[in-house]
């Protein structure tokens, strides 16, 4: 404390007449000065916790009632729907069935009144009969064209050129042959039926009668037909040149 404030409040003119006010602030300051400073941290740090758990437990408490009033409110309200359902249910009673229909005596059926008529019948008129001649014969099919033979066209019948081997050799005779002759007369095949003595003969004979000889086909009903004839050619040397 400074000194000017000591020997101020201890001079007797000012301390009797304040004593009962600055006697009490002065013991008080003092106190208070003299108490140690960690018991004041310690109460204050008391009331502060004491403080939180308050509201720590105010808020639970406001969030358990929160919610049984919210569980109340539904289920009154799921009681009221329940009420108003069943109210609704016992103000619409169940409909009567219909009344069945009036039974009704059929009326009977229309009886149908059929005019009778009479009807003249008329003579059928006379039946005439026309005799008609009977149709003429049909006309009588013309006979049948007769057969006609094999003809040879003669200037086609030449003799056949000598092979010149044969001429050498000194061969001659008659090839015999059997020649196949179509619808159009031309050979188309031929075959030896008795040879010449020589098989160069016989083959040149054949050749050259396939190739140049032609005959008129013979006929049938009038239409060509394919036969086989037999043909010889003789080789004689007085005719080789």
């Amino acid at each position: 404390m400074a000194p000017g404030w000591e020997a101020f409040c201890l001079d007797p003119k000012f301390v009797r007449p304040a004593q009962t006010r600055a006697g009490f602030v002065l013991s008080s300051e003092r106190e208070r000065m003299e108490r140690p400073h960690h018991l004041e941290t310690a109460q204050t740090s008391t009331s502060s916790k004491l403080t939180g758990i308050v509201i720590v437990i105010a808020i639970h408490v406001a969030a358990i009632t929160a919610l049984v009033i919210t569980l109340a409110s539904g289920q009154i309200m799921k009681q009221i729907h329940d009420i108003q359902a069943s109210v609704a249910a016992e103000k619409t009673p169940p409909k009567a069935p219909p009344p069945p229909p009036p039974d009704l005596a059929k009326p009977p059926p229309p009886v149908a009144i059929v005019p009778e008529f009479s009807v003249q019948q008329e003579a059928p008129p006379p039946i005439t009969t026309v005799k008609q001649a009977p149709p003429a014969p049909p006309p009588a099919a013309a006979p049948p064209a007769a057969p006609t033979q094999l003809e040879s066209i003669q200037r086609t019948h030449t003799t056949p050129p000598y092979p010149t081997i044969s001429q050498r050799l000194g061969e001659q005779g008659t090839s015999t042959l059997e020649v196949a002759i179509n619808t159009e007369g031309s050979v188309t095949a031929c075959k030896v039926t008795k040879s010449s003595g020589s098989e160069r003969l016989d083959t040149a004979a054949c050749t050259y009668v396939q190739g140049h000889w032609r005959w008129k086909p013979p006929t049938r009903e009038g239409k060509p037909v394919a036969v086989s004839t037999n043909v010889n050619v003789v080789w004689n040397l007085k005719d080789a040149q």
